[in-house]
């Protein structure tokens, strides 16, 4: 029977790679909204060149192209976070069972921990990597907007 001093070791134990997990939560739920919304830009671009105007539009393409890679540096990044959850929630198990059983596990504890924080890192890359990519397409959208209509004595409009 575990007395109320070791449950409580075993809570403190517990509670480091229970807070990662929370971390890891917020990072996908970011990441996952970022992901969502490339491919729905995606699926506008696509909708945008299948009109007759818009059909062999260079820059339509090379747009869907840059958002394509975006999306796909995402996945990877969640994949990591994803990978990182389960590394924290075996290490959060493997601390239990140790504790329980009286068996040292540290190495293998050790081991899940660094991984875990290793996979939060290269997401983090990733997501880096996306941000600086998505710089990117907004230049590129920004290069291709449409000049300003012009109003009376040769002045553009200004919207607000």
């Amino acid at each position: 029977m575990v007395d109320i001093n070791e449950f409580n070791q075993i809570l403190a134990s517990s509670l480091t790679p229970i807070t990662l997990i929370s971390g890891v939560g917020l990072l996908m739920i970011c990441m996952t909204a970022r992901y969502n919304h490339a491919t729905n830009r995606i699926r506008q671009l696509m909708a945008k060149r299948a009109t007759a105007a818009a059909k062999f539009e260079p820059v339509i393409d090379a747009e869907i192209d840059l958002i394509y890679e975006r999306a796909s540096l995402v996945r990877r990044g969640m994949l990591c976070v994803a990978l990182s959850a389960v590394f924290s929630a075996l290490l959060v198990t493997l601390c239990v069972l140790a504790d329980f059983t009286d068996v040292s596990l540290l190495y293998v504890e050790g081991g899940l921990l660094m991984g875990a924080i290793t996979l939060i890192v290269v997401s983090t890359l990733y997501f880096s990597a996306e941000i600086n990519l998505s710089l990117h397409a907004l230049k590129m959208a920004i290069d291709n907007m449409p000049p300003a209509p012009e109003g009376p004595a040769g002045q553009t409009e200004k919207t607000e």
